[in-house]
Formats: C-alpha cells, sequence, structure tokens
C-alpha cells in the first residue's frame, strides 16, 4: 500500500469494510471463551444475544479481561472483531492494558483469516497507524511503540508499520518517533515495556528497525527539519522535562 493511499481519517470506511466481510460469522450460541468467575454472566449472555453494534467498551472490556483459553475458538472471535476494531478506532478502553487489546485475535489459530479478512485488519492497522501518528494529543501508555506491540501481539505484520513510519513526512509522526524513542527504547536500547519482555521477535524487529544507519540517518534528517523545529519549542513538558531535551537526546543517539 502507498503513503498516498494511507488516509488516517479513512479509518471508518475500513470498518465499514470489515462488517462487511467478517459478516458471514454468527453470534455464539453457547457460552463464550471467557470465565464466569471473571466475566459478569449478564455481559457475557447480551454479547451473545444482543445486536453486535450494540456491544459497548464494558462488554469488551470484561470479555477481554476474563481468564481464557490459550488457542481462541475462531469464528467467536471473528464475529466479534468488526465491532472490538470500532471500539479501539474510536478511542475506547477495551482491557486494561492497550498492549493486549487484540491479544485475542493472536490467540487465534495460524491461518485463520482469509484473503479478503486479512486485507482488511492490515487496511485497519495501517490506517489506525498513520491515525496515531499525525495525532497531536497522546494518553500516557499510548506511545507509538505500545500501538505496535499491541499490534504484534494480534498477529499483525509490522514492516509496513515500520515504514509508513519511516517514511512518513508528518512532522507530528516525529514527535511521536522522539517520545516513544527517548521514554522506551534509547535509554538501554531496548524496548522497555513489560508487555514486550517474553516477545523476542518483537524486541528484534524493533531494535533492528532503530538501529539500522539508514534509519537513523533518515530521523536525524526528520529532526532538523524546519516544520519539525517549529513544533518543538511549542510541545509541553515530557514526564517533567523540557521536551527539547528529549529532543536532543535522541539526535545525540542517532548520530553518535
Amino acid at each position: 500500500m502507498s503513503l498516498a493511499a494511507i488516509d488516517p481519517q479513512s479509518v471508518d470506511a475500513v470498518i465499514a469494510d470489515a462488517y462487511k466481510v467478517f459478516g458471514r460469522y454468527r453470534a455464539p450460541t453457547v457460552q463464550l471463551d471467557a470465565c464466569l468467575c471473571c466475566m459478569c454472566p449478564t455481559l457475557e449472555e447480551q454479547m451473545r444475544k444482543l445486536p453486535l453494534r450494540r456491544l459497548t467498551r464494558e462488554h469488551f472490556y470484561e470479555y477481554n479481561t476474563a481468564a481464557k483459553g490459550e488457542v481462541q475458538p475462531v469464528w467467536e472471535v471473528l464475529y466479534f472483531l468488526p465491532r472490538l476494531l470500532e471500539l479501539i478506532a474510536h478511542g475506547e478502553d477495551v482491557h486494561h492494558s492497550t498492549e493486549l487489546y487484540l491479544d485475542r485475535v493472536g490467540r487465534c489459530p495460524p491461518q485463520t483469516f482469509n484473503e479478503a479478512e486479512r486485507e482488511v485488519l492490515n487496511r485497519f492497522a495501517i490506517n489506525y497507524f498513520a491515525g496515531h501518528l499525525a495525532s497531536r494529543d497522546q494518553r500516557p501508555l499510548e506511545d507509538a511503540l505500545t500501538v505496535l506491540l499491541m499490534f504484534h501481539i494480534g498477529g499483525f505484520d509490522l514492516p509496513p508499520l515500520l515504514d509508513y513510519w519511516l517514511h512518513c513526512q508528518d512532522p507530528w509522526s516525529t514527535v511521536h518517533y522522539v517520545e516513544a524513542g527517548y521514554w522506551h527504547f534509547w535509554e538501554d536500547r531496548e524496548v522497555t515495556n513489560a508487555f514486550a519482555q517474553d516477545r523476542i521477535e518483537f524486541r528484534q524487529s524493533i531494535r533492528q528497525w532503530m538501529l539500522a544507519p539508514a534509519h537513523r540517518n533518515i530521523f536525524a534528517d526528520k529532526l532538523m527539519r524546519p516544520d519539525f523545529l517549529n513544533l518543538v519549542e511549542n510541545q509541553p513538558d515530557s514526564g517533567r522535562m523540557p521536551f527539547k531535551l528529549l529532543v536532543d537526546a535522541v539526535f545525540d543517539n542517532l548520530i553518535e
């Protein structure tokens, strides 16, 4: 997918397509794969009986945080998937940790998705990530590396997302690079997110991408561009530190 084809505002169109593509799946008729000691039985029953679009953040929060099987029932997960993506796209908390929003999807067996399903999921990932990088606001734990880890745990491919970030010309994507890199990578040159501790493939992929000489040169150049420098002066403190100090520290790591 070319950069020109990616529009952070088009995620709602992708959601509409997801409802169509996954529309062949039907609501479960037996108890969901969710421990009823963890999940309210009333919410569990409602998830099976209410129209899909009427399910709320509360339903998915309890469903996702409940004890569940290591391998997920595919038909159940795929039925709920369009609404799950819709809630995520609209900024709803569907788990206590952003990294685990798509955990059930990642627990589905390999080769779960057909070509059309995988295509719409890939479109959701790239458009959602593009929207995140274009965002002027971010909540404390929603740095860009957290979003990438969310998709990795969900079984999505990271290279298209990383490639988009590398070539994105929006200076706000560079703001996100500075924030994520300073707080969650450059000090130890390792992803510091606790949910990545056992995700060796994810940590290796991010390390290789961040440390690649060509990539470091590209981001060092981005840190010097006038449109980004104009943003630096007006950025609020990050973790009680002036944003400019984060920029200087990241730049030093890039050029050493």
